[in-house]
């Protein structure tokens, strides 16, 4: 699976708690109240031990985080 799948999954299952749950890519996450303070810290785990990458602190940042392709777009700087 790629990771805009496996991060959808995430949100999904562990965040908003219904795997069911419609996601659009392009969602502001923060805005709609998706994710807040501690699910972005969850999150940015779960990236850490999915795909090995280590986000620095300065990266928690709305331009990264605020949509699932925010995040997919952000995660690409990482091989």
């Amino acid at each position: 699976m790629d990771r805009k799948t496996l991060l959808a999954d995430f949100i999904k299952t562990e965040i908003i708690r219904n795997r069911n749950a419609q996601l659009d890519e392009s969602e502001d996450l923060l805005g709609a109240g998706i994710l807040d303070s501690l699910s972005i810290l969850k999150l940015v785990a779960h990236i850490d031990e999915s795909f090995g990458i280590e986000i620095p602190d300065e990266d928690v940042v709305y331009e990264n985080f605020h949509s699932l392709k925010a995040i997919v777009d952000y995660l690409q700087k990482f091989p």
